[in-house]
């Protein structure tokens, strides 16, 4: 039997988030319910094997921007439903999509390689920010497979769901280990507003991504090779990397002044500068639009030239029914 946690939340942040660090430190994984209402909250929560986090009614929300992701789940079995989440502006630096964020599932960098991430579940999660900003608001990282994301509603910030490698090392420029690639993840169901980018899968492989609306996004989405394409993972060439991804049933509203659509097959390594390329296989993009809104990018003067849908090294992408209105 699962054991149910009821914990009474209050109008002090740093005692809601000792409460609830307390509790999912100390306690039997089981289902932690938070109370109806809006609670302020410091620092992060850290979800670990089997723990389940809802909250029909509940908002837990940050005062001040801080670098640990608000969620962070690092163990198998994991649920996350039914909760809103409010965080400030945000100014992560260029290598910190895994942190300021809403959520985040698994890790960039590792020191010897994990065992793998599976069987998440976020599902009815409302993120909030205030504007666009650089931080990402809900990022899937490094070994993490058999995840399903539904029905998420994100308003502002960077990139609303960023699926990503990791590897084993000290940082981007210091690889030690293998790459680790997110795959066999669903995300169904996402709506974006005012937000920089709706969704970036950048390295992953069975993937499918559906039922997507955005409105005033700077970029629809990116398909991505990542930096090191596969030169670090185990298998080379047999990664499966870039391989089995469906992207369908897409609406775009593009405020934008770059592209709303990019699928790029090659990476730049920061580790020695090299470019190298991975063509994507059995990749598909059906039933997309794309609405051309004015360009709402600072001062920026209006798109003159600029193509909506970029591919470029990408291999055969299956464009069908992939349109721009006018």
């Amino acid at each position: 039997m699962v054991t149910e946690y009821r914990p009474q939340l209050g109008g002090d942040g740093d005692k809601n988030g000792a409460l609830l660090r307390a509790l999912l430190n100390e306690s039997e994984p089981g289902r932690l319910v938070l109370p109806a209402g809006s609670y302020p909250i410091s620092g992060g929560l850290v979800l670990t094997d089997s723990w389940s986090l809802s909250g029909s009614g509940a908002t837990l929300w940050r005062a001040e921007a801080e670098q640990a992701a608000l969620i962070h789940i690092l163990g198998s079995g994991v649920a996350v439903t039914d909760l809103t989440l409010e965080l400030p502006d945000s100014s992560p630096g260029p290598h910190d999509g895994a942190e300021w964020t809403a959520i985040t599932i698994g890790r960039y960098f590792y020191t010897d390689k994990p065992q793998w991430i599976e069987r998440i579940t976020v599902d009815r999660v409302v993120v909030r920010r205030v504007g666009r900003c650089a931080a990402n608001n809900i990022t899937l990282i490094g070994a993490v497979r058999d995840a399903r994301f539904t029905n998420l509603q994100v308003h502002g910030g960077g990139t609303a769901f960023i699926a990503h490698w990791g590897a084993v090392g000290n940082g981007v420029s210091d690889i030690t280990g293998h790459s680790l690639h997110p795959h066999h993840f669903q995300v169904d169901g996402l709506r974006v507003y005012d937000a920089f980018e709706a969704f970036c899968l950048s390295s992953v492989h069975d993937v499918e991504v559906r039922n997507v609306q955005c409105e005033g996004v700077e970029i629809g989405f990116r398909l991505l090779p990542g930096d090191n394409t596969d030169r670090y993972n185990e298998n080379g060439a047999d990664s499966g990397i870039n391989q089995r991804l469906l992207i369908h049933n897409c609406d775009i509203g593009w405020c934008g002044d770059l592209y709303a659509i990019r699928v790029a097959g090659w990476g730049r390594s920061e580790v020695d500068g090299a470019v190298t390329t991975r063509a994507f296989v059995d990749l598909g993009l059906r039933d997309v639009t794309v609405r051309p809104l004015p360009v709402m990018v600072g001062s920026r003067p209006p798109r003159q030239g600029r193509r909506p849908i970029v591919v470029e090294d990408a291999g055969s992408v299956d464009l069908n029914d992939v349109r721009v209105l006018t």
